[in-house]
């Protein structure tokens, strides 16, 4: 690339000469160069946006170029795998990445390492689209959006009014991929019904102490809530790959 980039913070300024030596940096076209066989859809556009989703965090030379190391090569392919392989939000991947907990698949994961924690499911709640801006960030047309709503696989109004969280879009973009193989909106409620007796469930074990004013009472309630989530959706996705590997 040869004009100057701006935005985002640095993480620290490209290593000096004796460093560049022990250490090949890449720029971001190289760094999309390096895994296009593997992921053929990845583009600067995408890189950069998981830049700014807090995912990767590159050196800056001092005239602002990005310069990527080995190791952020590295962890853009297991972003990226755990995108294609196991749909998770990217706060979930950013922070599975962070701990370096990447299973196989059929691998169990420890319940006290996985990385769904309550600050993070609060804060993909939170509104970041309006319902016009959605369908184009998410490259889903509004009908589409639509159906998803009908089918109750998104909800349209929050608590702030008529807005959608990435968390959102994404559930968008995997509908509408399932979609290409025939799996429409209408054949997924099933699998929202599901998902809503598991967060019943949840709620009923944690109920007590969540409406309790006490601090520590409440904390132990969004820790059970943060562990009984992790370990209903690990058992869900050894089930489903149990399953799978009967069709094999």
């Amino acid at each position: 690339m040869s004009t100057t980039e701006t935005g985002g913070s640095p993480r620290q300024e490209t290593p000096g000469p004796s460093s560049e030596r022990s250490q090949q940096l890449f720029t971001i076209g190289q760094a999309v160069a390096q895994l296009a066989q593997e992921f053929p859809d990845l583009s600067i556009t995408k890189v950069r946006y998981l830049e700014d989703r807090g995912l990767l965090n590159p050196a800056r030379t001092p005239g602002r170029y990005r310069k990527y190391t080995s190791a952020d090569v590295r962890r853009l392919r297991a972003i990226l795998s755990l995108q294609r392989d196991e749909y998770l939000p990217l706060d979930v991947i950013r922070q599975r990445v962070d701990r370096a907990v990447i299973p196989a698949a059929g691998k169990p994961l420890d319940p006290a390492s996985t990385p769904m924690r309550t600050t993070s499911i609060l804060k993909r709640e939170e509104p970041i689209y309006t319902w016009e801006e959605a369908p184009d960030a998410a490259g889903v047309d509004a009908e589409f959006f639509r159906l998803l709503v009908e089918y109750r696989l998104i909800d349209r109004v929050t608590m702030s009014g008529p807005a959608l969280a990435e968390s959102d879009l994404e559930i968008a973009r995997i509908c509408f991929l399932l979609a290409r193989f025939g799996v429409e909106p209408r054949n997924l409620r099933l699998l929202g019904s599901s998902v809503e007796r598991e967060a019943a469930l949840i709620e009923q074990v944690t109920a007590p102490s969540l409406r309790s004013t006490h601090s520590d009472k409440r904390e132990h309630a969004e820790k059970t809530i943060e562990e009984l989530g992790a370990l209903l959706s690990q058992l869900l996705h050894l089930l489903l790959y149990k399953e799978l590997r009967k069709l094999l």
